[in-house]
């Protein structure tokens, strides 16, 4: 093997260690919570994840529930703290009450989706980790006969092709994995060969794709400006 790309970074991600120690050439899509010093590729979803957050305050919802995966993962911490900071800013909490763990299926969407929906007093919106456990959710909500989008708005995270065609289309954050993926091959390449890599740690601004699943709530909209 000349090479290796690692995904699904952990918070302390012993395959990195592990490579580094050897010197075998690898590149990284995401980050870890150790200090920087081999090639990346990530998209900052602490961001995309406050551009979220903006949009549903800003349509009236206050009580926001969240559906997180591992915090083992470096981008659930990414995107979770993303979230409360964005909740923050416009004087919102995230309830300990409205957080649940997924493991970023489907499944574990429509079982988290399910738990938040039986709460006493239920979220009016549901911000998942992914687009998979966001169609989780998007199914517990209409076993009963609630209307996603009107009764209640879920988001997910990546703009997966699903997310365009799903029933309705999923308002997401737009990660642009082909591209990514082909950065990081390319680096990989000039690791390989030794080449110069100009840019060594690069992270991308994703864009927030606003669709059906958010809906919004017309008699509070402008409460919140």
């Amino acid at each position: 093997v000349d090479g290796f790309i690692i995904v699904r970074t952990r918070c302390k991600d012993t395959r990195i260690d592990y490579l580094l120690d050897r010197e075998v050439p690898f590149t990284v899509f995401g980050r870890t919570d150790e200090p920087v010093n081999f090639p990346l590729v990530d998209e900052d979803g602490d961001y995309g994840m406050r551009l979220i957050a903006e949009h549903l305050v800003r349509n009236g919802h206050t009580r926001i529930a969240c559906i997180a995966p591992d915090p083992e993962l470096a981008f659930s911490t990414q995107r979770l703290n993303g979230l409360r900071t964005g909740l923050a800013q416009f004087g919102v909490t995230l309830s300990d009450e409205y957080i649940r763990i997924g493991d970023l299926t489907h499944a574990s969407g429509y079982e988290h989706g399910s738990a938040l929906l039986d709460l006493p007093v239920p979220p009016t919106a549901i911000v998942a980790g992914n687009d998979l456990m966001a169609f989780g959710a998007m199914s517990a909500v209409q076993e009963r006969g609630l209307v996603v989008g009107r009764d209640i708005a879920i988001t997910g995270f990546d703009d997966t092709p699903m997310a365009e065609h799903s029933h309705p289309p999923l308002t997401t954050v737009n990660q642009p994995v082909y591209i990514i993926g082909g950065m990081v091959c390319e680096m990989l390449i000039k690791l390989i060969r030794n080449e110069f890599i100009e840019d060594k740690q690069i992270i991308l601004k994703p864009s927030l794709v606003i669709r059906q699943s958010c809906g919004c709530l017309p008699e509070k909209r402008q409460k919140i400006s």
